[in-house]
């Protein structure tokens, strides 16, 4: 075993010794011609002409970024439908409306509520004025196909808007 490893070392010793070029001239003639043709000189930088200096005016006239009429100065404050922000969030308003399943209804004396899958798979039972939904929505009709509700969505100029959605029944 011992004369494996001997023989093996001397191989690759070998392979080594005889992969040695010790002739480099085409090296050293490539530098001794780049060194004669720079020199160590380099081209000077570019003359840039000079401009005279700016003077910004702009300080005086009305900044781009803010509105050209308050809103409320026309109109009053904001007067439109806001989301209730003092009232307990239900559990259904952690989820989209695009998550929830509506999977039956019941009914019982004059009380009907709906049957609401999360995606968690827990069932919540629904009736009318219940909240559910990221955009505040409220229950404001129950049937055995749909749920229909009111959402409050954010306009472009700072209220709300309502908006009609519906969750049919899941076949």
């Amino acid at each position: 075993m011992i004369w494996v490893k001997k023989t093996f070392l001397l191989i690759i010793i070998f392979m080594l010794v005889a992969c040695v070029n010790k002739d480099i001239g085409d090296l050293q003639s490539y530098v001794s011609k780049t060194k004669a043709t720079y020199k160590g000189r380099v081209d000077p930088l570019p003359e840039f002409k000079s401009q005279p200096p700016y003077a910004y005016a702009a300080q005086d006239i009305r900044d781009p970024f803010k509105p050209v009429v308050d809103i409320e100065e026309l109109s009053g404050p904001y007067q439109g439908p806001k989301p209730d922000e003092t009232r307990p969030r239900e559990p259904l308003e952690d989820f989209s409306l695009d998550s929830l399943r509506m999977v039956g209804s019941l009914a019982q004396d004059k009380s009907e509520w709906v049957l609401i899958k999360d995606p968690d798979g827990l069932l919540h039972r629904v009736s009318i004025g219940h909240y559910m939904g990221k955009n505040y929505g409220k229950v404001i009709a129950i049937s055995e196909e749909d749920i229909v509700l009111v959402e409050l969505i954010p306009d472009r100029k700072g209220g709300w808007e309502e908006q009609n959605a519906s969750i049919a029944i899941s076949e």
